[in-house]
């Protein structure tokens, strides 16, 4: 299967995933469209182009297996596929069988959870600062979250926010006690 970058890049311009090497592992669909927007994968395919300047990329490519023999796993619930990046001398990887353990998978699920909320909090944190409200900084993450396919949901990230702002009030009382003692003594 032959994709091109854009529709309007020449034919010398496209890559033939058949050739190129990849991974398929199980990543929650909202997850999988944060990556979609990191490595910004154009809409139209169904593969993510690994990039290893990003952590993410770094952390996939760092617990990639291979063998001589492919592995006969259990059906995959939300699959996504991974292109992986030309290392070079890529024969090791290319004619050989990807896979990756479930304990890394899971690995991979809690990293990428992990990052994908502390670019929401940052975006609540710089939409605060430029005097957003929180229906609005939550609609423009939802619009660039949502390019391929209605993932992710106002709620989710509502609640992302709410657990942030909880933490921040806790800070705040702590804060205001500490304050309160001091003027006492």
């Amino acid at each position: 299967m032959v994709l091109h970058w854009a529709t309007n890049c020449s034919p010398l311009m496209s890559i033939d995933f058949d050739t190129k090497p990849k991974i398929t592992f199980s990543l929650p669909p909202l997850l999988a469209a944060y990556c979609r927007y990191v490595f910004k994968s154009p809409t139209k395919h169904n593969h993510i182009i690994l990039r290893r300047r990003h952590d993410i990329g770094k952390l996939i490519w760092s617990h990639i297996q291979n063998g001589d023999f492919e592995l006969n796993r259990p059906l995959i619930e939300n699959p996504i596929t991974f292109v992986l990046p030309n290392p070079g001398n890529d024969d090791w990887i290319r004619y050989r069988h990807l896979y990756i353990p479930r304990w890394v998978e899971q690995k991979y699920n809690d990293a990428i959870e992990y990052e994908f909320k502390w670019w929401v909090r940052e975006k609540f944190r710089i939409g605060y600062e430029e005097g957003y409200d929180q229906k609005t900084i939550i609609n423009a993450i939802l619009t660039g979250l949502n390019e391929r396919e209605n993932i992710a949901k106002f709620d989710t990230i509502k609640k992302i926010d709410y657990r942030n702002r909880k933490t921040e009030e806790k800070k705040r009382f702590k804060k205001l006690c500490l304050a309160e003692l001091e003027r006492i003594a």
